[in-house]
């Protein structure tokens, strides 16, 4: 039996990544050729590689890897919180709640239990950022300001779908009936597990990578500790009642908060092993599970499923454009509506937990499949017509490894601005927005009468005080001391990870005594850089 699955790993491997290599020839996503490769070498056509228990581990291993990537190189938690009461998380929710919604609605026509039709919805509401993103790569309108918009506003969508459907899994694997109290205790299990990962990740993992790093000196021991850390989190976070993708994901998310030469080698390292071996084999994994059989489900099922995965999906991302003014809502819909590698992880772990058969399984990897060409192909045609204009402002959280890479090539000294307001703490109020009306929408520094910084000023300071006291209550006594400061040497990679962290769009830059500041980087500053013509 051992020898069968090497033979099946190497099959599968080289598989994978010749069709893979075949897709990406003619400009498909190459998850897209991993999945056909599954389903050509598996039950579904020639048989020569089985499902057996231990594909199935390198499957799982592979799920676990692809998680911890997102999170790492995709989701960023503080910048997702800087746009949630943004029009672009308005426009995200839409995004997602149409798609899901009919869904929902489909499933229970068909006679599937609340649980079930809610994950499944959660599916096909979900957004993936992994075509979309190679494709703004390859047309060179990734760093764009449209590209910004729609990588951030599809990793909103993604993260929600993630989540949702981790919900729906632990609620179906509880042995308990599903009542009120039962649930109450699964919400506070995963509370409990996200907190304490949480404190986990901020308090003792930097620490802990640091002095691997420092002082074991073995050969690539840094690389293997951060790959035993990814299994060991995905199962701890499975005997806590989480699914283990959502620890692995949750770990990403605390590792992209490392400085940046740390972050860098982790990611260099984890693509290397991630999407050289496992995860090409987890998405010809689930080619593996794909039958034929689904047509034997009632025609119109078909078509319903097939109508929602792309009509519903396409209305949802052109309503969500144009409700988040988006423009243009083509370009940024297709974006939106696209499908790929998280919709199948999510698929997959719906199959091993019970939550969808086989033959509805394969229906929606076959709607999946469909939807990566033609959002490809679209939003290809799409973009190639668009002039390179910039289309207003965009928010600066959510950056992934794509923009972070650019970023690090530049010190705080390359773009930090002289020239800044100095806002004296004496002011009222209703003097400063008189003397500074753009107080209303952007923040300034504070200082006081010997030109020491006291900290920043915003417009939710602001609010936070009855209009009726304006003229009475003075800017320092409602300054905020919490701002986040840099130095002139620093990365901008670390200034994203400052700015992210705190509701202020600028972030004062200190002299190397620290003692008097020399200038200051606003987000406006980076969106600048990033959305600026590169040779």
């Amino acid at each position: 039996m051992a020898f069968e699955a090497i033979l099946y790993v190497g099959v599968l491997i080289l598989s994978a990544k010749i069709f893979g290599e075949l897709l990406h020839r003619i400009k498909q996503p190459t998850i897209l050729g991993n999945v056909i490769a599954g389903i050509i070498v598996g039950p579904a056509l020639f048989a020569v590689v089985q499902p057996i228990d231990e594909i199935e581990l390198f499957i799982s291993i592979g799920v676990f890897f692809l998680f911890f990537l997102i999170g790492l190189e995709e989701i960023d938690i503080p910048g997702l919180f800087r746009v949630l009461r943004k029009k672009i998380f308005a426009g995200a929710a839409v995004a997602f709640l149409i798609p899901f919604t009919a869904a929902f609605v489909l499933g229970v026509a068909i006679d599937l239990d609340f649980v079930k039709s809610m994950a499944i919805a959660s599916v096909i509401g979900a957004s993936s950022l992994g075509v979309t993103a190679k494709i703004l790569t390859d047309l060179g309108k990734l760093r764009s300001t449209l590209g910004l918009e729609i990588f951030t506003i599809t990793a909103i969508v993604e993260f929600i779908a993630i989540i949702l459907v981790s919900i729906m899994i632990q609620i179906n694997s509880a042995d308990e009936s599903l009542e009120f109290g039962n649930v109450i205790w699964l919400f506070v299990k995963m509370i409990l597990f996200f907190g304490s990962a949480g404190m986990f990740s901020v308090l003792v993992l930097p620490h802990l990578m640091r002095a691997i790093k420092k002082h074991l000196k073995a050969k690539e021991i840094y690389f293997g500790a951060v790959v035993g850390f990814i299994l060991l989190v995905a199962y701890f976070a499975e005997i806590s009642g989480i699914h283990g993708a959502i620890g692995a994901l949750l770990l990403g998310i605390a590792v992209s908060r490392m400085p940046r030469d740390e972050y860098f080698e982790i990611s260099k390292s984890l693509h290397a092993v991630g999407y050289g071996i496992f995860i090409p084999i987890f998405f010809a994994g689930i080619g593996l599970h794909f039958v034929p059989s689904f047509w034997e489900i009632p025609i119109w099922v078909i078509g319903s499923f097939l109508g929602v995965i792309v009509g519903m999906k396409f209305f949802g991302s052109y309503i969500a454009a144009r409700l988040a003014h988006m423009i243009p809502a083509n370009a940024v819909s297709y974006g939106l509506m696209s499908k790929g590698a998280v919709d199948l992880a999510l698929m997959l772990s719906l199959l091993a937990s019970g939550l969808l058969e086989e033959s509805l399984f394969s229906l929606l990897v076959l709607g999946t499949l469909i939807m990566m060409v033609m959002s490809s192909i679209l939003l290809q045609r799409s973009i190639k017509k668009l002039a390179q204009i910039k289309i207003g402002s965009s928010e600066i959280g959510l950056l992934p490894l794509y923009f972070r890479q650019v970023l690090s090539n530049f010190k705080v000294g390359d773009v930090m601005s002289e020239e800044f307001v100095k806002v004296p703490h004496r002011l009222t109020i209703s003097s400063y927005l008189k003397e500074f009306p753009d107080g209303q929408k952007i923040s300034h520094l504070v200082f006081d009468e010997n030109d020491q910084l006291l900290g920043a000023i915003s417009p939710k300071e602001i609010n936070k005080v009855e209009k009726e006291l304006w003229p009475e209550i003075a800017i320092g006594k409602i300054v905020n001391p919490h701002i986040a400061h840099v130095t002139f040497e620093e990365y901008l990679f670390t200034v994203v990870q400052k700015i992210n962290s705190q509701h202020f769009d600028l972030i004062p830059v200190m002299s190397i005594n620290y003692d008097k500041v020399i200038g200051v980087i606003r987000s406006q500053m980076l969106m600048d850089l990033l959305t600026q013509e590169t040779n």
